[in-house]
């Protein structure tokens, strides 16, 4: 017999809600919810295919696993393992401190919802400050913008607000993502940007490919990679030349505008335009939409972020957000404050906290935490440190570190040093393969769930809860349970709290003391985060499709007397890294450029290894233009070698116009996690080697450089290999 239940989709913070058909006891079909989704009817490819990722698609672990002292892995049960690594972390934590203990917290994690806030409470009780994500792996530029610049507490306008549109390196309609950087609906987001269109809202779109977002620019700036803080400082520059900056925003909200403007002298439009090699009217024509904008809006992806001068890229984009106005006012409508956690705008400025130059700071370089994190790229250092505060102990949950953050050499040799090393996860990666235990948790259809992750990214109020679809095997552990179970095994006593991006745990009023004896019931979980809910938890939980609640309308509110903020335009390191920006040589000596690109049926490493991706994506391919490939004898499928200043890679080649000339184009997150030159074998290429975590990085966050790599592709022979 088949049974229909109702869930949502974990794989991105667009939580589509689904329909799922359940019989015997296993999930065997799944089709979109638009009953009550504010997405409508949606599902994209990743959440069509999260049935067979459950079903074991990518192999998935059914119990948990210890490492023998030969390397090899055994199974072991979850009570025992809990008891060997709890024990583990108590001695470390009473022989060397709280900063012993560490967590990443991978892309996975983010969307388990009680996984997340149990690990906070986890790292609070600990006491530790050492909290690392892969959000500092491809955002933390933004991160350090936020602290070098400020923020406005009103916020950005929604897209469905906003009549100039500028989008730099990001491509949502593929990714998923948008929000609070990228101006984008998560779910249906074509959808989404068309119905900009229709109502007349122009769209730019700066990327050095053609990407399947860019179908709906009305301008499409493809610049040389690496060169994103020069073409935004040009686009700064007009506004200024020219007047089109809002005066009276920037004189009530920023200062520093004149350091910017002698900053931003040697950037002219003719300069950024040689650089970026892009004609010099699409830059001033960029400039003049977003300065006649009545709600422009200007934001970027991770493309700038990951690239060349990332850090300065970054501060140039929403310097010309703020040059434009680009910031909800006061009466301007709230679309979404929130259903869970409702929040008032306010119009202000909150000013930049520099956090990085605070304590706690890390033991291997003198900065200190971005939103309430550690950069990641500083983690092998961290746990190798000659210092009594180094990290020994690390957990890694829902995330592939070794993967992600470049440079698989010396990223290693610093986890080695590890004396504990645990991974949770639903399978086996290349950080699991080096762990002492790995822990096999539930998949989402296995949990209960409340939509925390989209509360404010929904384009309005909307709310879901979801019990189990399904039961989760015998072998396996909720992953908050294993934060909540090894925490009473160190005799430490967690409090629950609703956390949020950038929040001092213990500044959150509102708690959940958790009993160590008893186990918490994972509803009355999801209950807890409803505290302060516009809709009572029991009408959630008696809506299994989500609830769309009929709300009061809110607006921004004035800002309070005698509010103080500004935003910091052009402080003195900003204007120290234009200086050097603008003199800065012409690199020489490598052929193109290469870029991250993401794809539409995998998200980061998840979905990699299933038939859909396999069958598309045999290996993570080398993109080219193919006036390029021509040039150099490069044939479609040819195997091809790919040299940048820090290590060679080896994949094959494929055609693709939508690229400009010069720029190679490749996946992150595919192949071993050290090639063995074969990408057919390997299942692809780690484009990880070719970064550095110890070289050509940026200041402050260490932020490798993986897009904009300076690379050189030669044909290995003419032979075209198949998978």
């Amino acid at each position: 017999m088949i049974e229909t239940r109702k869930s949502f989709c974990r794989n991105c913070s667009a939580l589509c809600s689904m329909e799922i058909d359940v019989e015997d006891g296993r999930m065997v079909r799944v089709r979109p919810d638009g009953s009550q989704s504010p997405y409508g009817a949606y599902l994209c490819p990743k959440g069509l295919a999260s049935i067979d990722f459950h079903n074991g698609a990518e192999n998935r672990l059914l119990q948990s696993l210890k490492k023998r002292p030969d390397g090899a892995f055994l199974p072991i049960d979850a009570t025992q393992a809990l008891d060997e690594i709890g024990a583990k972390l108590a001695h470390l934590l009473a022989a060397h401190g709280p900063r012993a203990i560490a967590v990443y917290h991978g892309t996975g994690a983010y969307r388990s919802v009680l996984g997340a806030q149990m690990e906070r409470a986890f790292l609070a009780a600990v006491g530790t400050p050492n909290f690392f994500s892969s959000m500092t792996i491809d955002q933390s530029a933004k991160m350090v913008t936020m602290a070098r610049m400020g923020v406005m507490a009103s916020g950005k306008h929604s897209l469905r607000d906003t009549d100039v549109a500028l989008l730099a390196g990001g491509n949502p309609v593929v990714t998923h993502q948008g929000a609070p950087f990228a101006l984008a609906e998560s779910g249906a987001p074509a959808k989404s940007f068309q119905a900009a269109r229709d109502r007349g809202c122009k769209i730019i779109i700066v990327d050095p490919r053609r990407t399947e977002t860019a179908r709906f620019a009305d301008l499409l700036i493809q610049p040389l990679p690496g060169h994103d803080a020069a073409l935004f400082a040009a686009i700064a520059h007009i506004l200024l030349r020219d007047g089109r900056h809002d005066g009276d925003f920037l004189l009530r909200w920023a200062i520093q505008l004149d350091a910017l403007r002698i900053a931003l002298a040697p950037f002219t439009p003719e300069m950024a335009a040689s650089r970026a090699q892009v004609p010099v009217e699409q830059i001033e024509q960029a400039a003049r939409w977003l300065g006649e904008a009545k709600r422009p809006y200007a934001g970027s992806g991770t493309g700038p972020s990951m690239a060349t001068h990332s850090n300065l890229a970054d501060h140039m984009i929403e310097v010309v957000n703020a040059l434009a106005g680009g910031y909800r006012r006061a009466g301007d409508i709230i679309r979404n404050p929130g259903t869970l956690k409702p929040k008032d705008g306010v119009e202000m400025a909150v000013s930049p906290s520099r956090s990085f130059e605070h304590a706690p700071k890390c033991v291997s370089a003198d900065v200190g935490p971005l939103l309430g994190e550690l950069p990641t790229a500083l983690l092998p250092r961290e746990i190798a440190a000659d210092s009594p505060d180094r990290i020994r102990a690390l957990i890694c949950f829902g995330g592939d570190p070794l993967k992600g953050m470049g440079d698989p050499g010396f990223a290693t040799a610093g986890f080695d040093k590890l004396d504990l090393l645990v991974c949770l996860d639903s399978r086996m990666n290349a950080t699991g393969e080096r762990a002492d235990y790995v822990i096999a948790t539930s998949q989402p259809f296995e949990r209960h769930e409340i939509s925390v992750p989209g509360d404010a990214l929904f384009p309005e109020p909307f709310v879901q809860y979801t019990t189990p679809v399904v039961e989760r095997p015998k072998g396996v552990i909720d992953d908050w349970a294993f934060f909540w179970a090894v925490a009473a095994r160190m005799n430490l006593s967690l409090t629950f709290k609703y956390w949020t991006y950038g929040a001092r745990f213990e500044d959150i009023a509102l708690g959940l003391p958790l009993d160590p004896e008893q186990r918490p019931d994972p509803e009355a979980l999801c209950r807890f985060l409803a505290s302060e809910s516009l809709v009572p938890f029991e009408t959630i939980k008696a809506s299994p499709s989500g609830v769309r609640p009929d709300l009061p309308p809110r607006s921004i509110l004035p800002a309070p007397p005698g509010s103080t903020g500004r935003l910091h335009l052009c402080p003195p390191d900003v204007a120290r890294e234009l200086a050097d920006l603008a003199a800065e040589p012409e690199e020489v000596g490598y052929g193109y450029r290469l870029i991250c690109r993401r794809i539409l049926h995998a998200l980061n490493g998840a979905f990699v290894e299933t038939r859909e991706v396999r069958r598309r994506f045999p290996v993570n391919y080398a993109h080219m233009n193919p006036d390029d490939m021509a040039a150099a004898g490069i044939g479609d499928g040819d195997l091809v070698e790919i040299a940048s200043p820090y290590g060679v890679i080896r994949t094959l080649a494929r055609a693709e116009s939508r690229l400009r000339p010069g720029v190679v184009s490749m996946t992150h997150m595919f192949g071993r996690l050290v090639g063995s030159g074969d990408p057919v074998a390997d299942g692809g290429a780690n484009v990880g080697e070719l970064t550095s975590l110890t070289q050509d990085l940026q200041p402050i966050n260490y932020m490798p450089r993986f897009s904009a790599v300076p690379i050189n592709v030669t044909a290995v022979d003419k032979t075209t290999l198949t998978a």
